[in-house]
């Protein structure tokens, strides 16, 4: 087949994404700014920033950009804040000025591992690192592709029993599985878990069943 022939059938196919695209409500042109900042964290150039927090705080941060990511339809910058010694999140289109201020030095402790943070940071919600364990009556593979460092730890059957498979084969019969993993932040895998509805039993942290607990009573309370 021709190459203009190609062209000619796949046309139409773009032409309707285009047409039926709608774009994000910040409206922005990010190209420059991904461009100027992919040359700082090259450089290892500290910069301070003018950022608008999720509820139109505006805050100015010292920063030393590590990385720049993608997900769910907006762009990240990984930046080390020294403030808080960890590597927090800051969406793009929120970063409203910035320029360079210097140097912040890393401990070795402190340096940045990129592949482990993609791993762990999913949910674009800052915070601690958590040891994560819950029970999933859902489609297995779902769940292990949506958290990377997760893994099934034991099978149970539809009384809860445990079973002595440990394979991530889809449970039959009303069976579940016991999954654990390491991610980053509370708040973004509870929204998760959440929407798993009844297909989801958290079993620790502590903090984390006892945040969900009360997530759940304010959601019914919307209701009564």
């Amino acid at each position: 087949m021709a190459n203009s022939q190609i062209r000619d059938e796949v046309r139409p196919l773009i032409q309707n994404e285009i047409f039926n695209y709608t774009p994000l409500h910040h409206q922005q042109d990010l190209l420059d700014k991904i461009w100027t900042l992919s040359k700082y964290i090259t450089q290892k150039k500290a910069i301070e920033i003018k950022y608008h927090r999720q509820h139109s705080e505006m805050v100015i941060r010292d920063v030393l950009p590590q990385a720049l990511i993608f997900s769910e339809y907006y762009f990240y910058l990984v930046s080390y804040n020294p403030d808080y010694k960890d590597n927090l999140l800051y969406r793009i289109d929120r970063i409203e000025d910035y320029h360079v201020t210097g140097k912040i030095d890393l401990t070795y402790k402190d340096r940045f591992e990129e592949g482990k943070f993609r791993q762990k940071i999913q949910f674009m919600y800052p915070g601690k690192l958590i040891h994560l364990k819950f029970q999933f009556w859902g489609i297995v593979e779902a769940a292990l592709d949506r958290i990377p460092t997760a893994k099934v730890v034991a099978h149970c059957d539809a009384n809860g029993s445990l079973l002595s498979d440990h394979s991530s084969k889809q449970p039959q019969n009303g069976g579940s599985v016991i999954i654990e993993a390491d991610t980053f932040g509370e708040r973004g895998v509870m929204m998760w878990l959440l929407s798993q509805g009844q297909n989801v039993k958290v079993l620790a942290p502590e903090s984390l069943v006892t945040n969900i607990k009360k997530e759940a009573q304010s959601i019914l309370q919307q209701y009564e």
